[in-house]
This record gives C-alpha cells, structure tokens and sequence, in this order.
C-alpha cells in the first residue's frame, strides 16, 4: 500500500499506484509515442491508446473517489520496488559513504544491488537466456 493514501490512487491501466503528477507524466509518454509491429502488416504501426483528454479525464475520475487499496501483480510490485531504490539512489550512497566506502565503492555497490533487484524481477525465461 502506497504511504500517502490522500494523494495517491490505483490507476488499472498502468497497473500501478500514482499521484497527479505521475498520472501526467504517465500520459505525456503514453499519447503520440512509439509504435508497434503489426506481424500481419509487417510494419511499424501507431498502438491505439486513448488520447491526452481522454486519459486526463481517466485521471480525474480517479482522483475525485477516495482512495481503494489494489494489489499489484508481481511484475508491477517489482516495478515499483525498482522505482523507489533508484529514487533512494543518493540516499544510499551517501549512507554507505557515511558507512566507510568511498564514492567509487558505493556507487558500485548502488549498480550491483541494482542488477540484483532486476535480475530477482526477470521471468525465468529471460534469466535462462542470460545464461
């Protein structure tokens, strides 16, 4: 569950927790971006998404009910566990240079939690090519 449950509300079609500013960016990079292959075609095509007012209005609907708690699905739960380590990234650092490490060391030590978390995210199936 988020920790601002005022600000915060359960947007489905990300599958993901978000506050008002997220929901923004969100659809800044959701509407008139990338394409997709359409196999039948064999062409890039445009995806059909609903377009800015139609999802800002999407948002509002959210916003203007209180706030349900959702659970997120594997894949979205690590996203977000993956969102808020990057997010803590000086945090970090600054904690293990506060722990003795150099600048160096902790930002290697950053980069190599980081890859943990990720690869601890994968679907086997990719881990299995990696191999």
């Amino acid at each position: 569950m988020p920790a601002n449950t005022e600000t915060m509300r359960f947007w489905p079609r990300v599958g993901l927790y978000v506050d008002r500013q997220m929901a923004e960016e969100f659809i800044e990079r959701m509407v008139g971006h990338g394409s997709v292959l359409d196999e039948e075609l064999d062409e890039f095509v445009q995806p059909t998404i609903p377009d800015a007012q139609f999802l800002t209005t999407e948002v509002d609907v959210l916003f203007s009910h209180e706030f349900e708690e959702h659970e997120l699905d594997e894949a979205n739960a690590a996203i977000l566990a993956l969102m808020t380590f990057e997010g803590n990234r000086k945090d970090y650092i600054k904690t293990l240079k506060a722990d003795g490490m150099t600048l160096e060391e902790a930002k290697d030590a950053y980069k190599e939690e980081l890859a943990l978390m990720v690869k601890a995210a994968l679907p086997e199936q990719f881990l299995d090519e990696e191999e």
